[in-house]
């Protein structure tokens, strides 16, 4: 009885904790001249919808369609303005790649968007 008391606490309190995440917006565009580099901008903003400042972030990509085959190792991205930062990312090919974003201290959070990445273009996708 104590246990299913305890699962029904933790389930009714993860939805809270779900809405205090950092939410980010992910934009990337082609390089010109750069086969397949890509410029990427996150805005990263705090549940209150204010920039935050003074994150760490690293960004990195895989290729859901091929797991294990497709990877980008993760680079840091830098700030260019409050709650804006700069990331390049050199994929292997065009398609959908999941972009993860990792949050270090204080903010630790791993944030995953989907984009269709192809020559000229980059589209958000919900699959």
């Amino acid at each position: 009885m104590r246990i299913v008391a305890a699962g029904l606490l933790l389930t009714l309190a993860l939805p809270a904790a779900a809405a205090e995440r950092s939410r980010a917006d992910v934009a990337c565009a082609p390089i010109p001249d750069e086969n397949l580099d890509y410029a990427c901008t996150i805005r990263l903003t705090d549940p209150a919808g204010k920039p935050v400042e003074g994150a760490d972030i690293s960004v990195g990509a895989d290729m859901p369609s091929m797991p294990m085959a497709h990877n980008v190792a993760p680079v840091k991205a830098k700030a260019s303005a409050p709650g804006v930062y700069e990331a390049r990312l050199a994929l292997e090919m065009h398609g959908v790649w999941a972009v993860k974003l990792r949050l270090g201290p204080p903010h630790n959070d791993l944030i995953v968007r989907r984009l269709r990445f192809g020559p000229g273009k980059v589209d958000a996708t919900s699959r």
